[in-house]
């Protein structure tokens, strides 16, 4: 009977251990964008995203909301083969905000269920974490809170809308396994349209008062003075948004980029500014879901897939639409005249969207505690669809 040497065996064993580096070179940055492509190609609920969006969002050249953020982008090989990716993120503007000696950690993907590759890079991200005295880690985050955020927990059945992560179920039990706990989750509600527009009737009351008020108005975005309209809605939203948990205010930096990048996406009626006594008091901003024009296309737009994007975003039109930013200034919250401004914005929004043939718009995402926007929500009766979970570790 032939037996394995003990070098033999620890040769064998040595083969098969996984190892995480950082992604320095064109190539390993190319395979770090790639992963996502290869691991969930073949899941019902994939909706791959453009690839040159994906390199945009990794290069400090083209994301300025990595202006400040310290990271690394780290990948995993097994056997020389790329099976998992995860970054390390110091973001400065979070330190200064809450100084906690928190980290955070996103772009946590692996190719196959396996919980050694799980372990293998998270334990790489808590090493670069702590060895810049981080005292916490906390994600995923991808790069920060304005950008896709935590980890899908439950809603794997119904495909991810624009800037919104997917995942797998295994996730969850091997960050738990490693000893992270939930720090909070961020829901997702879908409100789904008849092909007839009517109000709800939990709404109409709300609709009638801000009907009846002379001193409250809406107006949609104005595209004369987009700039001016979009640096408007982000003043208000990083007021409104200003004592929410987690939350880094958009530079004027990633605010001009914003407004460079939607000009192409947006028509006027997807943007609607309420106004109490004339005043700029709160919005509704909803975007057309990008991963729907785009699915099937494997994020490639060359060398055809450009036409097919043009015909289903502005002949076909999208039947899907999320609803990522919302909020009414710190000083109507929970104010009976706050929330009928609001009711304003969120029907004129919703109803023109509807006439542009859309006819689900996904309401994301709203933290768990954030009970003026649950309120609202739940006056449309919209099914909480989606759970993201952020979770946390002392390091």
């Amino acid at each position: 009977m032939n037996k394995t040497s003990p070098v033999a065996a620890q040769a064998a064993s040595s083969a098969h251990e996984v190892v995480v580096s950082e992604a320095r070179t064109k190539k390993d940055r190319g395979a770090f964008i790639d992963l996502p492509y290869r691991a969930y190609r073949d899941l019902p609920g994939w909706r791959a995203p453009l690839r040159f969006e994906r390199k945009a969002q990794i290069s400090t050249r083209h994301n300025p909301g990595l202006t400040g953020v310290d990271h690394a982008l780290m990948l995993a090989r097994r056997e020389g083969q790329v099976v998992g990716r995860i970054a390390a993120i110091i973001n400065g503007r979070h330190l200064d905000t809450y100084k906690d000696a928190t980290g955070h950690f996103g772009f946590f993907d692996t190719l196959a269920p396996d919980p050694e590759v799980a372990s293998a890079l998270i334990t790489a991200a808590e090493d670069w974490l702590r060895a810049r005295g981080m005292t916490r880690i906390c994600g995923p985050f991808s790069f920060s809170i304005n950008e896709e955020s935590g980890l899908l927990i439950d809603g794997f059945d119904t495909p991810p809308m624009l800037m919104m992560p997917h995942g797998r179920p295994d996730y969850a039990p091997a960050l738990e396994g490693l000893g992270f706990t939930k720090a909070m989750d961020l829901f997702a509600f879908l409100h789904e349209f008849d092909d007839e527009y009517h109000i709800p009737p939990t709404v109409k009351r709300w609709k009638d008062a801000f009907d009846r008020d002379p001193k409250l108005s809406i107006r949609p975005l104005d595209m004369k003075n987009f700039k001016a309209d979009i640096a408007l809605v982000m003043d208000m939203f990083n007021d409104a948004w200003s004592e929410n948990w987690g939350f880094i205010p958009f530079s004027s930096e990633q605010i001009t980029m914003m407004a460079k990048e939607l000009k192409p996406l947006i028509r006027p009626d997807a943007l609607w500014i309420a106004l109490i006594d004339g005043e700029p008091a709160g919005f509704t901003f909803i975007l057309p879901d990008i991963n729907e024009i785009t699915d099937g296309l494997n994020g490639h737009i060359l060398p055809f897939g450009w036409a097919q994007l043009l015909y289903r975003l502005k002949i076909r039109g999208p039947k899907r639409a999320r609803l990522p930013l919302a909020g009414l200034r710190r000083k109507y919250h929970k104010t009976r005249r706050g929330m009928v401004a609001m009711t304003g914005s969120f029907e004129a929004a919703f109803a023109a969207q509807h006439a542009q043939g859309v006819r689900a718009v996904e309401a994301s995402w709203i933290l768990e505690t954030n009970r003026d926007l649950l309120n609202l929500v739940d006056l449309y009766k919209m099914d909480r669809y989606k759970i993201y979970r952020v979770y946390e570790k002392s390091l």
